[in-house]
C-alpha cells in the first residue's frame, strides 16, 4: 500500500498536462534511483555490520567457559545488538522495496496520463 504522501502524488499526477508529465518523470525517476542507491548502501553496510558482530560473537564462544562467564554481559549485549541490526536492515530492505512500488506506481499513472491526454485529443499519437 502507498504511503498517504505517495497515493496524494499519484492524484495529482491525472491532473498534470503533457509537459508537466514530461518534465515531472525524469526527476522522480532520477530522485528514485537515488533514494534505491542510498538505501541500498544502508543495507549492505548493515550486512557488513551484521557479520562483524556475529565474528564478534564466535570469537566470544571460543573462550574458555570461565572467561565467557567473565564476559557474558559483553556476549549478551552482542547478541542484543545483532538483534537490533537484523531488526534496522529488515525495516530497510522494506522501506526500500515499498519505494520501489510507489514509483512504479508513479510512474503507471504517468503513463496512464498520458494515454488519457492521447484520447481526448490533448496530444499527438506520435510522441
Amino acid at each position: 500500500m502507498a504511503s498517504p504522501e505517495a497515493s496524494e502524488m499519484i492524484a495529482n499526477i491525472g491532473t498534470l498536462t503533457f509537459d508537466e508529465i514530461i518534465e515531472f518523470l525524469p526527476v522522480a525517476k532520477r530522485k528514485t534511483q537515488e533514494y534505491i542507491g542510498i538505501l541500498a548502501k544502508s543495507t549492505a553496510s548493515a550486512r557488513r555490520e551484521e557479520e562483524n558482530a556475529r565474528s564478534t560473537i564466535a570469537l566470544y564462544e571460543s573462550f574458555s567457559a570461565e572467561r565467557q562467564r567473565q564476559h557474558q554481559h559483553l556476549l549478551d549485549s552482542l547478541w542484543e545488538l545483532l538483534d537490533e541490526l537484523i531488526a534496522c536492515r529488515t525495516k530497510g530492505e522494506k522501506d526500500m522495496h515499498g519505494f520501489i512500488k510507489e514509483s512504479i506506481s508513479m510512474e503507471k499513472a504517468c503513463m496512464k496520463r498520458v494515454k488519457d491526454l492521447m484520447k481526448k485529443g490533448e496530444i499527438g499519437k506520435n510522441i
